[in-house]
């Protein structure tokens, strides 16, 4: 018996001993020169996404040394005009790998393989793996200048810690970097959700008072009253020393009479995971009112592992006239904690009884397959296409002119799609003169496009793949991309303008390809997608030369091309 008590000692202490996962804490260095200050936390609500990493600041301006943040080998080179834009991944010999996003340009040797490799394949969006070791950096050599490229909103550092095995992304504070932040977290409001069957049948907002040093009460008398079973949401924010930044809380925990009813805390998930955000958020609030806010309850068909309780945070009930304790808390990584605290007061009503025969809708099962084929629509989910059931609708709307479908509005915005869906529309009218590969679906609003949905045509229909809800219709983009350049002329001397700067735009299926070839042998350029821009620079042109041609070809997804042509003349 003795022997079997030790067994299940040593069985819990090992099991303790995996929760409490530790991270190196001295071997990450910051991978600039001054103090770290962020612009962003790891884990922040994004759209479809949690943010992967952390935003450091590089004084409002690209053209930072980056370093090292220890000694490894480069293992990935990215060039994108979005996400990360240009980015560089440093694997290191503890069994992680770095990653460096939105920067302006590599170390010369990198960008110097870079550009043979983007030659070699005549292709300005690669993903290199380069050869162990190729490129080896020790801790706090630089290895990039920071830049603002890809998808970032301004010039800053995208800093990442992955295990290289996993590929899992984790908390880069939980690995010792030094981050000033002595401010407690901001709570906004209160959202209670009222339920009937297990579904929502209602929602109230209480606004929130704070009493300083993180506390925070309901405004009026405190007490929240209900009549059936409920959850709760809250809006959290955090905010670090020496930045404005609305950034994203690390923990959140609720109360209920002193027992942990649900645990959010973000420590590490996968990207696999990342679009269940979805289902963490509530959705239909982002949808109308551009408020994102934290549920505090798990749906039947979230899959995030950012939830330590590993359980389902269930909806809330009680027996009747029942008055409990309601506490909820959020924290940063430091330690910085905001409290707010309610009674609430349970009276159970009447249930609802819910009559599945008579409703004007159908529920759909989220974890079922389901297929739809009514008035010129096809639709086809995979099974876990939702996070809970959900009520399908389909509505015909009336013709809007210039498209050539009638417009279907196909579920509401409001709920949100994990799993791409087939989506199909009926032509009304194709002109026999048209290339029906040129025909395409896109998201309407108010009878104007909104949304490039693609597609092809077949057998009278035109078909795609989405993951959203709303109105949509067929149309037709026989336009190609304008091209204009912006710094510079045909025959003019280039002298202080390098790089060249060339404005691409499309109007409708968006940017596909782009090439330019001088003296035509085909040439590296970057596509700026936010500022809808090409740069090109002319550093390696030949110096014994003083007259170049310059060609460009650009295309769009329906494949419309657009060619221009420059004389230039460098001196």
């Amino acid at each position: 018996m003795r022997n079997f008590f030790i067994s299940l000692l040593f069985i819990l202490y090992s099991f303790w001993l995996q929760a409490q996962k530790v991270y190196p804490q001295d071997y990450f260095a910051s991978p600039i020169n001054s103090p770290i200050i962020l612009a962003g936390t790891f884990g922040e609500l994004r759209t479809n996404h949690f943010h992967s990493g952390i935003d450091i600041k590089t004084e409002g301006r690209i053209n930072m040394p980056i370093l090292a943040s220890a000694e490894g080998y480069i293992s990935r080179i990215k060039v994108s005009p979005y996400g990360f834009g240009k980015a560089l991944y440093l694997r290191h010999p503890n069994g992680y790998t770095t990653v460096y996003g939105h920067l302006q340009s590599f170390d010369p040797k990198i960008e110097a393989f870079l550009k043979e490799e983007q030659k070699r394949k005549s292709s300005n969006e690669v993903d290199l793996f380069p050869a162990a070791g190729q490129f080896s950096f020790a801790q706090g050599e630089q290895i990039a200048l920071s830049g603002n490229t890809g998808g970032s909103g301004g010039p800053h550092l995208h800093f990442e810690i992955r295990s290289t095995a996993t590929e899992k992304i984790i908390n880069p504070l939980l690995f010792g970097l030094e981050v000033a932040d002595n401010i407690h977290p901001e709570l906004k409001d209160l959202q209670i959700y009222l339920f009937a069957n297990g579904e929502v049948q209602g929602q109230e907002e209480r606004s929130l008072l704070s009493e300083g040093n993180g506390n925070y009460r309901l405004s009026g008398n405190g007490v929240v009253e209900v009549e059936s079973d409920f959850a709760l949401g809250i809006h959290a924010i955090d905010r670090l020393d020496g930045a404005s930044n609305r950034n994203g809380v690390y923990e959140l925990k609720l109360f209920v009479n002193d027992d942990l009813h649900y645990h959010f805390q973000m420590e590490t998930y996968a990207f696999a995971e990342t679009r269940f955000i979805n289902s963490h958020i509530d959705f239909a609030l982002k949808d109308c009112c551009r408020r994102v806010l934290h549920k505090l309850y798990l749906e039947p068909n979230n899959q995030l592992s950012v939830y330590p309780r590993g359980e389902k945070g269930d909806l809330i009930s009680f027996e009747k006239d029942t008055v409990v304790q309601i506490r909820i808390e959020a924290a940063d990584y430091e330690g910085n904690t905001s409290k707010l605290s309610f009674q609430l007061d349970y009276k159970l009503g009447m249930p609802i009884e819910e009559d599945a025969e008579n409703l004007p809708l159908k529920k759909w099962a989220y974890n079922k397959p389901h297929q739809y084929e009514k008035q010129g629509l096809s639709v086809n989910f995979k099974a876990g296409s939702f996070y809970r059931d959900i009520f399908f609708e389909h509505e015909v709307l009336e013709p809007v002119k210039g498209f050539l479908s009638e417009v279907h509005r196909v579920g509401s915005t409001a709920i949100p799609i994990q799993n791409y869906y087939d989506l199909g529309i009926s032509v009304r009218y194709l002109n026999p003169k048209w290339d029906p590969k040129k025909l395409c679906i896109v998201g309407v609003k108010d009878g104007r496009i909104i949304d490039y949905e693609g597609g092809s045509f077949s057998i009278n229909m035109v078909r795609t793949r989405t993951r959203n809800f709303g109105d949509f219709a067929v149309a037709i983009d026989t336009i190609a991309p304008t091209v204009k350049a912006v710094n510079f002329a045909s025959g003019e001397s280039l002298k202080g303008k390098d790089p060249l700067l060339i404005e691409i735009r499309d109007d409708l299926s968006g940017i596909k390809n782009y090439n330019a070839w001088i003296n035509e042998q085909w040439w590296p350029v970057y596509y700026d997608a936010k500022k809808k821009r090409l740069i090109l620079n002319l550093e390696d042109l030949p110096s014994e030369v003083s007259k170049h041609s310059l060609r460009l070809v650009v295309e769009d997804d329906k494949k419309n091309q657009s060619e221009e042509n420059w004389e230039l003349i460098v001196p």
